[in-house]
């Protein structure tokens, strides 16, 4: 199977690529809690001794679950 590429491969890959928000929250005015908060998600997945895709990839469905969830968050 060498220079085959899995479907599971091309999904993960296209499951990170989704996920290309590059925004800077301080600039754009959220309160410091935004920062608190993501410094907190950033110190589990580090206790979970997750990798950097593996923690891209729960940072994108925690955004997918967060647009799925937002009639009852405070937005």
């Amino acid at each position: 199977m060498s220079g085959n590429i899995s479907h599971e491969d091309t999904d993960k890959q296209m499951y990170l690529n989704n996920f290309r928000r590059e925004n800077n929250p301080e600039r754009m005015g959220f309160p410091q809690l935004s920062k608190k908060v993501g410094e907190n998600l950033v110190n589990i997945m580090k206790k979970e001794d997750l990798s950097y895709d593996e923690a891209y990839a729960s940072l994108q469905y925690a955004y997918n679950l967060l647009k799925f969830e937002s009639n009852f968050l405070k937005i």
